[in-house]
């Protein structure tokens, strides 16, 4: 059932074409229906193919603070990964407007969403915010609209007031380099480095975001993640493009 609705959020996401239309909206609009925010180092990236001319890519990041995002999903904070629609493959080169880009080694803010195949950048460009220092200050503003007046400049405190009434927390360090959930009779959860009997065979578990979600039906949960994916969620308007066969 979940490569099923990952095949189609990646169809869905590949039905986006080269014009992108980006609506400015608050921090905390832009949070809603987010799994969290990250604040991380660019590492690199790397390209996957999910089907027949479906390719999408990969951005890793060292992770520094994050917001929201559990534990359990941060396998390495040192290779945390995102992912959004287009890239490369081969002679197959597949470009998506309006999705984010990164300098080598640029520290970024990153509102990110959990979907069927891992944690997508919410919004495409829009979900990426930019960290201005000074003498005076250090900043945050919107990679789609520095100019804003409400987004071209969001103090540490209103950015940590917004995740604190989003995640119920502000940025937070990572302090461990891993981290494996191990459930234990009493249902307890065990963290930090993994033995190495459990790190070379260890497989990643699928979870529901909360308990809430859980209850509901998979698909109708799955549509929601799409469309947030899409920007659909009124922070991205797209117009698409039918092709002749």
């Amino acid at each position: 059932m979940i490569k099923f609705l990952a095949f189609l959020f990646i169809i869905s996401i590949h039905s986006i074409v080269s014009a992108a239309t980006f609506i400015p909206l608050s921090l905390d609009k832009q949070l809603e229906d987010a799994s969290g925010v990250l604040k991380g180092k660019f590492v690199g990236l790397s390209y996957r193919k999910m089907g027949e001319n479906k390719i999408i890519t990969e951005a890793t990041f060292q992770i520094i603070e994050s917001s929201g995002i559990k534990q359990r999903d941060i396998i390495n904070k040192n290779n945390f990964k995102v992912i959004y629609p287009g890239g490369k493959w081969q002679n197959l080169d597949y470009r998506v407007s309006g999705t984010p880009t990164f300098k080598p080694n640029e520290v970024t803010l990153l509102v990110v969403k959990k979907s069927p195949i891992g944690f997508i950048v919410k919004g495409l460009a829009m979900g990426k915010y930019l960290i201005q220092e000074s003498r005076e200050e250090t900043f945050y503003k919107s990679s789609v609209f520095p100019n804003h007046p409400a987004l071209g400049k969001i103090s540490i405190k209103q950015f940590n007031d917004s995740l604190v009434r989003s995640f119920g927390s502000p940025l937070v360090k990572v302090k461990t380099d891993k981290f494996v959930y191990v459930p234990n009779k009493d249902n307890r959860v065990v963290s930090g480095r993994a033995p190495a009997s459990i790190r070379n065979n260890r497989t990643i578990a699928s979870e529901t975001l909360d308990d809430n979600e859980e209850k509901s039906s998979s698909s109708t949960f799955w549509l929601v993640i799409l469309f947030a994916a899409l920007g659909g969620y009124s922070a991205l308007s797209i117009k698409k493009k039918h092709h002749r066969k």
